[in-house]
């Protein structure tokens, strides 16, 4: 469970004990290292087999417009073929972060992740966040069975 660093902007863990996958952002990522982490993220998950996520940016400034388009277009889609669906993703913000956010036009509301093989929700406390990964996950659970 020792954390994968990334150069200086990213570290990965796999938590097996909690079946979720921990991504922390160091500081603000550039374009390519935005990009090159997030296909990290996607090559450990799929390693484990670990479609729930918890993806910490509190060290990270605003979206671009630019990352927000490569998540719709590339990330997402290859996500959802790669792990096969559904996925979850827990984004814990800084309060501020998660405000400016939530008023940028470009950044999607959640409703847009209602029917998708993915589901996103925003979090300000990590607590919460995990107390949603593990709520999916038992929700999965019930429907398999």
């Amino acid at each position: 469970m020792q954390p994968l660093p990334f150069a200086d902007y990213l570290s990965l863990t796999h938590r097996p004990d909690m079946g979720v996958l921990v991504a922390r952002w160091q500081r603000q990522p550039l374009l390519e290292e935005f990009q090159h982490g997030y296909w990290q993220m996607l090559d450990m998950a799929t390693a484990q087999q670990c479609r729930y996520w918890l993806i910490d940016c509190r060290r990270r400034d605003n979206a671009n417009n630019q990352n927000v388009q490569w998540m719709l277009e590339a990330f997402f889609p290859a996500l959802a073929a790669q792990l096969g669906p559904p996925a979850y993703l827990a984004y814990l913000f800084s309060p501020q972060h998660l405000a400016d956010i939530e008023a940028d036009t470009t950044v999607p509301a959640l409703a847009y992740f209602d029917d998708r093989p993915y589901h996103v929700k925003r979090f300000t406390d990590e607590h919460h966040a995990m107390e949603w990964l593990a709520n999916c996950q038992q929700a999965d659970k019930n429907r398999a069975t």
